[in-house]
Formats: structure tokens, sequence, C-alpha cells
């Protein structure tokens, strides 16, 4: 995973299952992600509040289409400064 990490650098789309560990493992990793889009992925409130406030400050995309989220989730988007 850590080549793929270092080619990127500054976008992650996920179009394939990736478990909430590894979830939290780029956010708390890749300090300068500035698009991370997190579509169709079996995520959890927890999860993204978690990305949120790891990357929300620097964060210029996140993208979200995520079922199970509630209005709690939602609400921690007000932390993304873009």
């Amino acid at each position: 995973m850590s080549a793929v990490l270092v080619k990127v650098k500054e976008m992650f789309s996920f179009q394939q299952e990736l478990s909430r560990e590894a979830l939290r493992l780029i956010a708390d990793s890749c300090q300068h992600l500035k698009k991370l889009s997190l579509s169709y992925m079996s995520l959890f409130d927890d999860d993204v509040i978690h990305v949120i406030n790891r990357l929300g400050k620097q964060l210029t995309t996140l993208g979200l289409n995520v079922v199970k989220l509630t209005d709690v989730a939602y609400l921690y988007l007000n932390n993304c400064t873009r």
C-alpha cells in the first residue's frame, strides 16, 4: 500500500471495498491528501468523523455517497475548512 500512497499523494478514490482500519490508516498517515472519494463504501458515522477530524482542514474535495451515515456525520462536514 505504501507504494500507492507515494505515487498518488493528493487524491484517493476507492471503487472497491476498503476496510475501516485501512481508511483510518490513510487518514492518519496522509496529511497532504487533498481529495478523497468514499462513495459506495460500508462506513459508519465514526469512520467519516475520524476522516474529517484528521483531514478536514486540508481537503478540497470529500466525496460521500454512503448509505449508513446519519445526520451526525453530515453535521461534521461543517468542520471542513473548504
